[in-house]
C-alpha cells in the first residue's frame, strides 16, 4: 500500500462534508471568539467554554454530570470550566430541586447578555460572509445547515 501524502489528505478532506463543516465552525467560531475577546480588551472567553453554552439554556439549569455526558468529558474538566465561567459571571451554581447532593449550572442574566452579544457578533460574520457569498446563497446554505443541525441532533 503507498504512503499517503499530505496531498492526498487534502484531497480527501476536500471531498469530506463533515471535515468542511468542522472547519468552517472552527474558523466561524475563532472569528468570534476574537471579536468578544477584543471587545472586552482580554482574553475572557476559550473555546472550550463555547462548548458548554448550547446546554446552559434551560431555565432550570443543567446538571454538572449531565453536562459532562454530553460533552463526553469528565466531570473534574467540567468544573473547571464551570468554575471560570462562574468567576466571569455568566454561570452561578444552583442546588438541584430532585437530589440535594447533585447541583445545577444556570445561566446568569449577565450569562444570557453575554449570549445574546456574542450572537450578534457572529451575525456581524455572518454579513461579512454574506458579501463574499451572495445573500441568497448565505440565505440558502443557512437554511440546509437548519436542516442538517435538525437530523444531527436526532438520536444516532
Amino acid at each position: 500500500m503507498k504512503s499517503a501524502t499530505p496531498a492526498d489528505l487534502r484531497r480527501l478532506q476536500a471531498r469530506s462534508l463533515g471535515f468542511v463543516l468542522i472547519r468552517c465552525g472552527q474558523l466561524f467560531n475563532d472569528r468570534g471568539l476574537a471579536q468578544v475577546n477584543t471587545e472586552v480588551g482580554r482574553p475572557m472567553l476559550r473555546e472550550a467554554h463555547t462548548r458548554l453554552i448550547p446546554h446552559l439554556q434551560t431555565p432550570d439549569g443543567i446538571r454538572v454530570t449531565t453536562l459532562a455526558q454530553k460533552l463526553r468529558v469528565t466531570k473534574q474538566a467540567v468544573q473547571q470550566l464551570v468554575a471560570d465561567m462562574v468567576e466571569l459571571g455568566v454561570v452561578r451554581i444552583a442546588p438541584d430541586p430532585d437530589d440535594a447532593r447533585a447541583r445545577r449550572v444556570v445561566l446568569t442574566a449577565l450569562g444570557l447578555a453575554a449570549m445574546m452579544d456574542g450572537t450578534n457578533k457572529l451575525l456581524d460574520i455572518e454579513r461579512t460572509v454574506a458579501a463574499r457569498l451572495g445573500k441568497r446563497e448565505t440565505k440558502q446554505l443557512h437554511e440546509l445547515l437548519s436542516d442538517l443541525l435538525v437530523v444531527l441532533e436526532e438520536p444516532a
